[in-house]
């Protein structure tokens, strides 16, 4: 079985990849090993070279998500902030601390701005490359139409984050475009077109993958491309749409809420029926995570929880959002801190590393080596961020009363009663659309997707403003993008200065 999680050792760059010729069978990830450089048409001529360049696209995907980037519309939010230590160790953390506070530092050449550009746009081109040759590739149409489907799936994932930070971006597709080669890449594309391609390869994907289940381990399956088109279209409040994917799979059997939340966040339960898709790490050096690290979330000695990180924290509002009662309080959040011999450390005295930190991504024993090397799977997408998403658009379709239907789903899951009897009257379409968009932060908060939340429903600015105290004095209009990268005006001549984003 071609299973993703059992070390997948893989290297891409832009103008050569990888010849990857030795396949493990079932196991937790994928064993491949580099074995020399061939050209893409070479690669892709073979089934097992076609397998291993597909294996790249979800190396970038790990790439993109094991570091600093993945932090990239997380902090600068009303969930997620750097600690009040980090703009003082200066250089690189001053633009970390940038993209948080919206100050001078965020702008064209900030580092993380730029390194996330250059990640996304890396995976692009393996996707491209896949997409362009796959075709001529020896192997079943079966084959060629699952491979086919995660190379347009990643593609539109990658293209999604572009479009939600920096607006209509460059646009390189399969297609080949020597002008573009000679000029060094593409003009912008407006945002309707690189929706245009997102969609259609989200229902490529979808029409050709198998359902989670039957799909391996570890790999796309055909209900994460119908969530991520569901999100697409709710993004474009296109929510007749957005119903027809998110609808059917409110009643599937191969996907489900997990009995207790907490169970989402042990080491023993990757890869469970309520992920939908989770980028897999393994404890290999390169192949590992370091959020444990960044958000302070590490075991002492593999033994006992740690805490005093300080780079990457929660707001006050993100840690103050629990009731006592919430089950996922105690399994999101760490209150009490203990040293390496079990004892309560008492950190409120010291700054922001005395506060609660994110405990979602704790080591678990004997599966990392250090809180920079965890081998910690990340969810990318899960079931229960689909059923909020069905009660946004119920709620948005005036079917209001059938939308606290699946909001209180997600509650009960939490020890919660349900919204309207808490309230103590029936909701409003806008109580509901405020209370949906509260009880996103609290089911899927630092997974990644709280800036993307805000900018959808307008409160990206308020919200940021009002709860992310670094922010309040900075933030603008002009942040609902990001700055596009200097280097891109640099290597691209086919970008004006004007393409710039306005207030750049």
């Amino acid at each position: 079985m071609f299973t993703i999680k059992n070390n997948i050792r893989l290297q891409l760059s832009a103008i050569a990849i990888v010849a990857l010729l030795a396949v493990a069978g079932c196991g937790k990830k994928l064993e491949i090993i580099p074995e020399t450089f061939v050209a893409p048409e070479e690669l892709y001529a073979s089934e097992q070279g076609a397998v291993s360049g597909i294996t790249g696209i979800y190396r970038r995907m790990m790439d993109y998500c094991a570091g600093d980037y993945y932090f990239v519309g997380i902090v600068g939010t009303d969930e997620g902030k750097t600690s009040s230590f980090v703009p003082t160790w200066g250089g690189y953390w001053q633009h970390y601390d940038g993209l948080n506070s919206y100050n001078n530092l965020l702008g064209a050449q900030n580092n993380l701005i730029q390194g996330a550009w250059n990640s996304l746009y890396k995976g692009i081109n393996n996707t491209n490359q896949a997409i362009r040759y796959l075709p001529g590739t020896a192997t079943s149409q079966a084959m060629r139409d699952k491979m086919m489907a995660e190379a347009k799936f990643f593609r539109a994932v990658f293209y999604f984050k572009l479009v939600q930070f920096f607006g209509g971006v460059p646009m390189p597709t399969e297609v080949e475009d020597p002008l573009a080669d000679a000029n060094g890449g593409k003009p912008r594309s407006s945002e309707d077109e690189v929706y245009t391609l997102i969609i259609d390869d989200l229902k490529f994907a979808m029409d050709k993958l198998q359902p989670k289940g039957t799909a391996e381990v570890g790999h796309i399956n055909k209900e994460a491309a119908q969530a991520m088109l569901g999100k697409v279209y709710l993004t474009r409040k296109d929510y007749p749409n957005a119903k027809l994917m998110l609808a059917p799979m409110m009643t599937l059997t191969n996907v489900g809420l997990m009995p207790e939340y907490a169970d989402l966040f042990k080491e023993t339960n990757e890869n469970n029926i309520e992920s939908l898709y989770e980028v897999q790490y393994s404890k290999d050096i390169g192949f590992t995570n370091g959020q444990a690290n960044t958000l302070g979330s590490w075991h002492n000695q593999n033994k006992f929880p740690g805490g005093g990180g300080h780079v990457v924290i929660p707001t006050d509002y993100y840690s103050n959002s629990f009731q006592m009662t919430d089950k996922r309080r105690d399994a999101s959040i760490r209150y009490i801190f203990y040293d390496q011999s079990g004892n309560v450390v008492d950190y409120s005295w010291w700054a922001d590393v005395g506060k609660p930190h994110v405990k979602k991504y704790d080591i678990t024993k004997d599966e990392n080596l250090t809180g920079s090397v965890s081998s910690r799977n990340l969810y990318f997408l899960r079931y229960a961020d689909a059923v909020l998403m069905y009660a946004e658009v119920l709620n948005e379709s005036n079917e209001s009363g059938e939308a606290l239907t699946y909001l209180n789903k997600i509650r009960n899951r939490a020890g919660l009663g349900k919204w309207e009897d808490v309230l103590g009257h029936t909701p409003t379409q806008q109580e509901l659309r405020d209370e949906i968009l509260m009880e996103r932060m609290r089911e899927l908060g630092f997974e990644g997707w709280r800036w993307f939340d805000l900018k959808r429903t307008g409160k990206l600015i308020s919200q940021t403003r009002t709860f992310n105290p670094d922010a309040t004095n900075y933030i603008t209009e002009k942040n609902q993008l990001l700055p596009i990268s200097s280097k891109e005006f640099e290597l691209n001549r086919a970008l004006k200065p004007t393409d710039q984003n306005p207030g750049y």
